[in-house]
């Protein structure tokens, strides 16, 4: 929480940045993640136990070997992934500032959860700063899964 608390550098204004779908083809990742100050979404995830308990769905952006393509991910941790959450998947709308390039991808964040949707989905944003908004979604088998969410913003300079 302190974590998120400390990476808090967006301003109101980001969460506008809601744009249409256009995905670039997937590369390796090349360099370390791109530095992502972001609010998280906010979801319910509850335990086999019935204990409710938040859910942040925190972003990951990496550079590919590919100028302008970035890489996201949206990694939970073990005990998300074990929850009622785990079959949640997480959109990214973004919305690259400086050339205009927008999008959205979707990313599924437990690995091990049958899902087609991918763990890292690749985007063109293009080189710049971009503005992103973070949203929890159930998926086709489980349309509640981390419901009731609140969307997040995120902001991070594409190489």
């Amino acid at each position: 929480m302190r974590k998120a608390l400390k990476r808090c550098a967006v301003s109101l204004g980001l969460a506008a940045a809601a744009a249409s779908a256009t995905v670039g083809a997937g590369t390796a990742q090349a360099a370390p993640p791109h530095t992502v100050f972001q609010i998280p979404a906010t979801a319910l995830a509850t335990s086999g136990l019935v204990v409710p308990g938040p859910y942040f769905a925190n972003v990951v952006a990496a550079p590919t070997n590919r100028p302008g393509l970035t890489a996201f991910s949206a990694p939970a941790p073990r005990s998300i992934c074990s929850s009622s959450a785990a079959g949640s998947l997480v959109r990214i709308s973004y919305l690259n500032v400086t050339t205009g390039q927008s999008g959205a991808v979707m990313v599924k964040p437990c690995p091990y959860y049958l899902n087609p949707t991918p763990v890292v989905a690749t985007a063109n944003t293009g080189a710049g700063q971009v503005v992103a908004t973070i949203q929890v979604t159930g998926s086709a088998a489980y349309p509640n899964a981390g419901q009731p969410s609140l969307p997040g913003v995120a902001t991070f300079a594409a190489r």
